[in-house]
């Protein structure tokens, strides 16, 4: 697969786009994390916060996705998984190095779905982020699991959205099917798959109107 004529340049105007970070948690993204994803983290963390730095310059908003359990949830008492992300514990708590900041959003879930019987799409009719005027970035983890069903979940919304390759982690070969299916002709209209340092920003930025 040559990711070079995958990976797309893509110009964004600032006030027309909007940044979702996916369950960037100690869980998954902390060397202590009982399913820490391994050595591709530390620098998807670095693009990741690169990014973000980069976003809040332009006044764009940040929406991060936390992913929380608790115990009479079905996943542990209808299918038997072994208890993780509780609330209460360290392990659905956002990583320190990219904490949300005051005037962030952060939407609560208890699936891989963060549309499924959540506040995202409340919230973002409330923030006038609109399929018909914005783009959204998507990065976090896991690539082929929660990203993924993130990003479908703006894909089937008719949102423009786009997927930094470099600011995701997954399972073992999940970047890979990431890529692979959502380069198929069947996003293509309105899924574009990139790199952190293709994504250009165009608008006024923070210290211009300092």
């Amino acid at each position: 697969m040559n990711t070079n004529e995958i990976f797309q340049n893509v110009e964004l105007v600032s006030k027309k786009t909007a940044v979702v970070v996916v369950d960037m948690e100690n869980e998954f993204v902390h060397p202590e994390g009982k399913y820490y994803f391994g050595e591709a983290v530390p620098s998807v963390i670095q693009n990741t916060a690169a990014l973000l730095e980069r976003c809040r310059e332009y006044h764009v908003p940040i929406i991060y996705v936390r992913s929380v359990r608790y115990p009479e949830d079905p996943l542990f008492t209808r299918f038997g998984r072994e208890y993780y992300l509780l609330e209460g514990t360290s392990g659905p708590i956002i990583i320190d190095e990219l904490r949300p900041l005051e005037g962030d959003t952060i939407i609560e879930k208890h699936t891989h779905d963060c549309f499924h019987k959540t506040s995202m799409d409340e919230q973002l009719g409330r923030m006038g982020i609109l399929p018909e005027t914005h783009h959204i970035i998507v990065v976090g983890v896991a690539s082929n699991v929660c990203v993924y069903h993130a990003v479908l979940g703006f894909h089937v919304r008719h949102y423009f959205t786009v997927v930094p390759i470099d600011c995701m982690v997954g399972t073992p070969g999940g970047n890979d099917i990431v890529i692979s299916q959502l380069s198929s002709a069947a996003y293509h209209y309105n899924v574009t798959l990139t790199t952190s340092d293709l994504i250009t920003l165009q608008g006024a930025r923070m210290s211009a109107m300092s």
